[in-house]
């Protein structure tokens, strides 16, 4: 529904995310108000746009795109997904977001992917925090009162699902502002090819996207200039070449389009985000934070409704089907506290659900759970180009795809490690030089031939692989391409370890390579069961001198490879080795004290206790000086305490063995008081 000014709009009840129910009507000055007469799901203060009668049509053209090409999930060619009746709608499945804008007083928060921590905020974040409450928010409530907001997130946190989420609700709505989403790597590559302003590219962006549509330049300078348009910009940390001079652009931009009342979101990864910062006191920082298990649970709900619907149409059967299968999934994720971690995040929460789908036990490793997706993929692209008549040349398998995208994917990071796009002539490039290897041993002419042919089936069929942008080439998420890229790792490492270790030492520091880095150690641990080769690719990662402000990085970042693969996928001596350098380090004074902690924090998540846990420490009778003033006191008798205050760990033992019933476990004085019988007024023993 839209509001104008001063009106009052009939809502019904609205549940916010705190909890709070508001009955009644709702007033708002120059209110957009989206949702339906239960539930509001979208505030945007400011007005509708009200376009000129002679862009009229324009704008319902290009509206009817924006709900054409954003109203779908899209799983081309994902065997799970072949036999619905009908598309997954994105509004059916999505689950809002929640952001938190302020580091919470007192303690600090992580963010996390798949239960691991990542890095830290940007440097300049805390100075773009939002002000207020540092309660989490729903990205919705967070975007209605500011002007420039930037949305960081962890890979698969959902911010680009979030921009079409919204740009998919105001399309919908009538006399809402004028939503206008566009790519910035796709500017970013525009900009190299000559200096162009943002507002004048946003049309040339959808000049080769919406068929059949007239110049768009028009209807968006109206819309910006009357203040009624949300400028949404995906992905600032995709850009990695001339980062700077883009942002710039970005800032002149919205400096004159907020100043005329618009409103611009910006996403980007965590990761990438700190090389070039938007102007901290001109923007809103927001970081999204992982689904609780309130959101698994309603992601849970509305995955398998939809797709019970697709499946069954919308029947009695179906939703009795979708309940089972909503059970089903919940009871997997629960039965295993990695897959809960997973569960987390929002992208590997729709691969477990996928999975799931096809029967497959869920695994408990990041690893393991990338290999089945990229299996699945891989898999459902042969199948489609098994069906397609026309000669694309040899079906590759699983290991001989791998074979090709796992070099490719390592290449690319190497080339631009933040976004991995490359452009089709130097991906041919590469692709011919790589057929012409010792693998494949082609000559010159076919092995051309094989890369030509090989992006051909990339651009009909491919789900990991795709063109993204006309020329440009790039995996379908960098998760992925860093999945892949461990792998080129690997396969590198068969020929040379140590051509792979000097890789993994080069990039040891960098945030952008650790997810590759941690893969690649799993899988050869886990998935290649080779944990004596693991265990020394860890080592030497142990070994690896780290100074100045990185030092003690590569004793953390072992740690974490022996967390994610343990004992099993790095063999016994290699995890003892890490476990006594974490042991060292967090006791290591001269150590960063960042270092001391996470050291700590790692060992705790491991579940390492000291060898002398339930050791206790007799205390003789007798004289002993107490307290800051070196009193005299006297001990009547003697006793012993614990070396270590009680832990978790044994106060669980304790009530497992039902420690409250059982006098032996219990002093004089402490049945009593356990039993009632205890005097208060008698005197201390001691």
């Amino acid at each position: 529904m839209s509001k104008p000014k001063d009106a009052r709009v009939k809502t019904g009840i609205e549940k916010m995310s705190g909890g709070t129910v508001i009955e009644g009507e709702v007033t708002a000055d120059r209110d957009v108000i989206m949702g339906d007469q239960n539930n509001i799901t979208l505030v945007i203060q400011m007005a509708g746009y009200a376009p000129a009668p002679n862009l009229t049509q324009l704008r319902d053209d290009y509206l009817a795109h924006l709900q054409r090409n954003y109203r779908a999930l899209d799983f081309k060619g994902i065997p799970q997904l072949d036999n619905l009746s009908r598309e997954l709608l994105l509004e059916e499945v999505y689950v809002p977001l929640v952001a938190r804008g302020e580091l919470p007083a007192g303690e600090t928060w992580e963010r996390r992917l798949a239960g691991r921590a990542l890095a830290e905020l940007p440097e300049h974040a805390e100075a773009m925090l939002a002000k207020g409450e540092a309660a989490p928010v729903r990205v919705e409530q967070a975007l209605a009162k500011q002007s420039r907001v930037v949305i960081i997130g962890d890979p698969g946190s959902g911010k680009s699902t979030l921009l079409k989420h919204l740009a998919l609700r105001l399309a919908s709505e009538t006399n809402a502002p004028l939503p206008i989403l566009v790519p910035l790597n796709a500017y970013a590559d525009a900009l190299a090819h000559g200096d162009r302003n943002l507002q004048t590219y946003l049309a040339e962006y959808f000049a080769g996207l919406a068929h059949g549509i007239a110049n768009l330049a028009p209807l968006f300078a109206d819309s910006i200039a009357k203040g009624q348009a949300v400028i949404l910009l995906d992905g600032l940390d995709e850009v990695q070449r001339d980062r700077a001079h883009l942002v710039a652009r970005v800032e002149a931009f919205t400096a004159e389009a907020t100043a005329r009342g618009n409103k611009v979101v910006v996403t980007s990864r965590v990761v990438g985000y700190r090389e070039s910062p938007l102007a901290p006191k001109a923007w809103t920082l927001f970081t999204l934070l992982d689904f609780d298990r309130d959101a698994i649970e309603e992601f849970a709900r509305k995955w398998c409704s939809a797709f019970e619907k697709s499946v069954r149409g919308d029947t009695p059967e179906a939703q009795a089907s979708a309940e089972e299968e909503r059970k089903s999934l919940i009871e997997a994720i629960d039965a295993n506290p990695g897959v809960a971690r997973l569960a987390s995040n929002p992208l590997l929460l729709t691969i477990l659900a996928l999975i799931k789908r096809q029967g497959v036990s869920l695994p408990n490793r990041r690893v393991e759970l990338y290999e089945l997706y990229l299996k699945t993929l891989i898999t459902a692209w042969s199948r489609a180009r098994a069906l397609d008549k026309r000669p694309v040349g040899p079906l590759l398998d699983y290991l001989e795809t791998i074979g090709v995208l796992g070099p490719l994917a390592l290449w690319l990071r190497q080339e631009n490690p933040t976004a991995g796009i490359v452009p089709e002539e130097r991906l041919r490039e590469w692709l011919a030089k790589h057929f012409q290897g010792d693998e494949w041993g082609l000559k010159p002419g076919p092995a051309a031939e094989r890369a030509r042919t090989f992006l051909a089936s990339v651009r009909t069929y491919s789900n990991l692989l795709l063109e993204r942008g006309q020329g440009r080439y790039g995996f379908i998420h960098l998760t992925f391409e860093e999945a892949l890229a461990a792998r080129g790792l690997v396969r590198l490492g068969e020929l040379s370890l140590h051509d792979s270790l000097a890789i993994i030492c080069a990039h040891l520091t960098d945030p952008g390579w650790r997810e590759t880095i941690l893969l690649a150690v799993g899988v050869w641990g886990l998935v290649r069961e080779e944990p004596r080769k693991a265990g020394e690719v860890a080592r030497a990662i142990l070994k690896h001198e780290c100074a100045g402000e990185n030092a003690g990085k590569g004793i953390l970042l072992a740690g974490a490879c022996l967390e994610d693969v343990g004992e099993l996928g790095l063999g016994r001596v290699a995890a003892q080795e890490i476990t006594d350098a974490l042991l060292t380090a967090y006791r290591h004074r001269a150590l960063p004290p960042t270092v001391q902690r996470d050291a700590g924090f790692i060992l705790g998540r491991m579940g390492w206790t000291p060898p002398d846990l339930n050791a206790f420490i007799p205390i003789p009778a007798g004289e002993f000086l107490y307290g800051d003033d070196k009193r005299k006191t006297k001990i009547e008798k003697p006793f012993a305490i614990s070396k270590y205050p009680v832990t978790n760990r044994q106060y669980r033992e304790f009530v497992k063995a039902k420690g409250y019933d059982r006098r032996e476990f219990w002093s004089d004085d402490g049945w009593a008081w356990r039993t009632g019988t205890w005097d208060s007024k008698a005197s201390d023993s001691l």
